[in-house]
C-alpha cells in the first residue's frame, strides 16, 4: 500500500461527483496533469456512484494506469497496487498466515501451561493474517473514513486461478478466510475505488469477472486532445516544439503503415520532455535521428523511422492548417478543462 499524505487533506471523488458534478472530478484530475476523455469520465463517474470496479481496456501507452494513478494523487487517497503477472498467489491477492509466528505462539502457550487444544485456536486470530493486495485494501475501506483506491493493473496477465480469486471480493465486497471469518466491508457506497486496467493482449477476460465490472474501452486520444494532453504534461514546451512534435507523432500514425507498433500517447509525453530537458529548439533530421529511440520500439521499428527521416523532417515544418489551429487552440485555452473534456 502507498498511504496518502497525512499532511494533506484528502478528497472522496463520490462526494465530489453528488455534490458538484462530473466536470469538478475532471478538474481535479487536470490539476494533476490529466487530461479526461469526455467518455471515459462519465464511466468513472458511474463506477463511483454505484461502488462498482471499473475495467478500463485499450491500447498500451495510452493513460489507463495514469488515470488510476491521478485520482488518487488529486483525492490524496491511498492506494493499493497489484500487478498483473502469473507468479501472483493467494497471499498476494487476498490472505496468508504468518506460520512461523504461529508455531511460536503455540509453543509458548504450551509452556506457559494452556493445552494445545486451546492453543491452536488462537493461532487463526488476526494478529497472524497478512492480508494481501486486494483483500487489504477492502479492509482497509472497513476501517477508514477514506476510502482507498485499488488498481489492479495489466489484468489480462492475471491467470484464470486469481480471477477467480477475485470474483467474491469484487462482486460482494468481501472474501471468507476459513478459520477466521469474513473481511471486507458489504456496502458498496463504501467499497474502495477498484479499477482494473488491461491492455487486451494476453487473454481475454473471464465473463464472471468482467460481469463485475462496469467496462470502458480508452480510446487513443484525438490529435487535439493529444495537443491539449501534452500542453498539461510538459507545460514549459514552447508552442513551437509542442506543434514539431504532434505532427511528427500524427506523420508516422498517418502516413508511415511500414510502422506497425505506432507510438501512444508515452511515447509523446516521453518525446516531449526529452525534448524540453536537452534544450532541444528545432525538429531537423539530425535531431530527430537522435531521438528514435523514444518511437520505436523494436528493431525493424526503429529501421523504418531512419528510412523515413526527410519524410518526419517535412512533416513537421510543413503548414497544417488543423494542427496549427490546435496548437493556437491549447494555448488559449489554458486551464479551460471542461472544452478539453467535451
Amino acid at each position: 500500500m502507498q498511504p496518502n499524505d497525512p499532511n494533506a487533506p484528502s478528497i472522496d471523488p463520490r462526494r465530489v461527483i453528488e455534490e458538484r458534478g462530473v466536470n469538478a472530478l475532471a478538474e481535479l484530475l487536470a490539476a494533476t496533469g490529466y487530461i479526461i476523455q469526455r467518455r471515459i469520465l462519465i464511466d468513472l463517474a458511474h463506477s463511483l456512484r454505484s461502488g462498482k470496479p471499473l475495467l478500463i481496456e485499450g491500447p498500451r501507452g495510452g493513460g489507463k494506469t495514469a488515470l488510476a494513478e491521478a485520482l488518487a494523487r488529486a483525492c490524496n487517497l491511498s492506494t493499493f497496487y497489484l500487478q498483473g503477472m502469473e507468479e501472483l498467489t493467494l497471499a498476494d491477492v487476498l490472505y496468508s498466515w504468518d506460520r512461523e509466528a504461529q508455531t511460536q505462539m503455540v509453543r509458548q502457550e504450551l509452556a506457559a501451561g494452556v493445552s494445545l487444544k486451546e492453543a491452536q485456536g488462537r493461532q487463526f486470530s488476526r494478529d497472524y493474517l497478512i492480508l494481501g493486495e486486494a483483500l487489504g485494501a477492502f479492509d482497509y475501506a472497513s476501517q477508514s473514513e477514506t476510502v482507498p483506491v485499488l488498481i489492479i493493473d495489466e489484468a489480462d496477465k492475471l491467470k484464470e486461478k486469481i480471477e477467480d480469486m477475485l470474483l467474491q471480493l469484487l462482486g460482494r465486497g468481501w472474501a471468507h478466510v476459513p478459520r477466521f471469518g469474513d473481511i471486507g466491508v458489504r456496502d458498496p457506497k463504501h467499497w474502495p475505488i477498484v479499477i482494473l486496467l488491461s491492455n487486451n493482449i494476453r487473454h481475454d477476460l473471464s465473463a464472471p469477472l468482467r460481469s463485475r465490472c462496469l467496462y470502458s474501452w480508452l480510446e487513443p486520444p484525438t490529435p487535439r486532445e493529444e495537443v491539449r494532453i501534452l500542453r498539461a504534461r510538459v507545460p514549459e514546451a514552447r508552442p513551437e516544439l509542442l506543434r514539431g512534435v504532434t505532427k511528427l507523432i500524427n506523420c508516422i500514425r498517418r502516413d508511415m503503415p511500414a510502422v506497425r507498433d505506432k507510438p501512444g500517447l508515452r511515447e509523446s509525453i516521453d518525446l516531449l520532455e526529452g525534448l524540453v530537458r536537452d534544450g532541444v529548439q528545432s525538429l531537423k533530421a539530425e535531431v530527430i535521428d537522435e531521438y528514435l529511440c523514444f518511437l520505436g520500439k523494436r528493431q525493424k521499428e526503429l529501421m523504418n523511422l531512419r528510412q523515413g527521416i526527410a519524410r518526419l523532417e517535412f512533416a513537421v515544418h510543413a503548414p497544417d492548417r488543423e494542427i496549427d489551429g490546435w496548437i493556437e487552440w491549447a494555448c488559449a485555452q489554458e486551464g479551460n478543462v471542461l472544452e478539453v473534456a467535451a
